[in-house]
């Protein structure tokens, strides 16, 4: 299509619809603006009609200026976004070795055990690019394919690599989507199916959702072994946790962790997590978490704790020699200390996703470029003793 096609008045036309899409973006991201990348994305949708605003008014679209605006992959990762559950990163940089720039997923969901990338070219132009019948130096879809499968090796989620989709916005030809599913994508279709890796022409199963991790093959309920850390063993012996939290505190954090429990309890949520997996601490846990309560501990904080126990594996340490590199990289100080270091050295080491309310480390370490397979939960303090001078709340 060429600019002779269409009179200016047709162009601008165009150019409205391109704007006003923009802008039904920009006010669907804000419910989801606190998102990590999200503004970033919000940033380039203005960008986007900043510019065609301007051509607008100057009357001086053209069609290349419709044809070529990213709009419409917003559009389609904005529609992606609104469907995917538990969103962690959108636009999301991943380091990878060999690589001039990081390799970009645009949804990291299902708390990070699926990563989307969002393709809204036409089929025409994505063959071209498979038969070598595009500019040089570009990368076939089928090449971006297998870059995010090994990539997803490289990066994994509680230990498994994460779920690569493909959704697409236009249909594409059947030996294209097979070629992806040998290289380990499963390929979603707008407004289509879900294509599995052994779905046939015929037997189609229906997705309405982005999100592709199903309750029962979610990579949490496969885990079976858990790192239980100090914070942790806190919280599940605390009295406030075990039906004693109306009350006021001399200390307002203990007052307001008191607050949170009653409308949020942690023992329920640590039971739940804690039923059928096996629990394993470090001999550093163990003495640190004891030495904690033989100070701070209540007569049945303490009967908790040895209940707890008779639970848990109680294991040595690991050297730090023998952790994960990234691990060993890390440099102390701030919220990376060495009890906290060689907690989650242990659980790294054992393949264990570490319990802990410790969020302050796991911040700092993923600054620093390591995510650590972690369920967090709030804090909660040793409290029985404190009782003794506290004011109860009524009923």
């Amino acid at each position: 299509m060429q600019n002779y096609e269409y009179t200016i008045e047709e162009l601008t036309q165009l150019a409205q619809e391109k704007i006003d899409l923009g802008e039904k973006l920009l006010k669907s991201l804000t419910q989801r603006n606190t998102i990590e990348g999200v503004k970033k994305i919000q940033k380039k949708i203005s960008q986007e009609l900043k510019f065609l605003n301007r051509v607008k008014a100057n009357r001086t679209v053209s069609i290349n200026h419709i044809l070529c605006s990213n709009l419409t992959h917003f559009g389609c990762l904005v529609d992606c976004l609104l469907e995917s559950a538990d969103v962690k990163h959108v636009d999301y940089p991943l380091p990878v070795e060999d690589r001039a720039c990081p390799l970009r997923v645009d949804i990291v969901c299902d708390g990070g055990a699926t990563w989307i990338k969002v393709i809204a070219r036409n089929p025409k132009s994505l063959s071209d690019a498979v038969y070598g019948r595009t500019s040089y130096g570009s990368k076939s879809i089928l090449e971006q394919a297998e870059e995010y499968v090994q990539a997803s090796c490289n990066f994994p989620y509680m230990f498994r690599p994460p779920t690569v989709v493909f959704r697409f916005l236009s249909k594409l030809d059947n030996e294209l989507i097979e070629e992806l599913q040998r290289i380990g994508v499963r390929v979603v279709i707008l407004g289509e199916e879900e294509l599995g890796e052994n779905t046939s022409k015929g037997d189609l199963t229906t997705t309405a959702s982005c999100s592709t991790s199903a309750p029962e093959c979610n990579p949490k309920d496969e885990i079976r072994l858990l790192n239980v850390d100090v914070t942790t063993l806190i919280a599940y012996c605390s009295a406030m946790t075990n039906g004693s939290a109306r009350w006021e505190f001399k200390q307002p954090l203990l007052s307001e962790q008191a607050r949170w429990e009653r409308d949020k309890p942690v023992k329920p949520v640590l039971d739940r997590l804690f039923d059928g997996k096996r629990l394993i601490c470090c001999q550093t846990a163990y003495d640190s978490f004891n030495d904690i309560l033989s100070i701070l501990g209540g007569d049945q904080e303490k009967a908790r704790a040895k209940e707890l126990f008779s639970r848990i594996h109680v294991l040595p340490d690991v050297p730090l020699e023998q952790a994960p590199k990234e691990l060993q990289s890390l440099k102390l100080g701030g919220k990376i200390r060495p009890r906290s270091l060689q907690v989650f050295a242990f659980g790294l080491y054992h393949r264990a996703v570490t319990v802990t309310s410790n969020e302050g480390f796991t911040r700092a370490a993923k600054m620093q470029g390591l995510e650590v397979p972690v369920y967090l939960h709030d804090a909660r303090a040793l409290t029985e003793d404190k009782e003794r001078t506290a004011k109860p709340l009524p009923e």
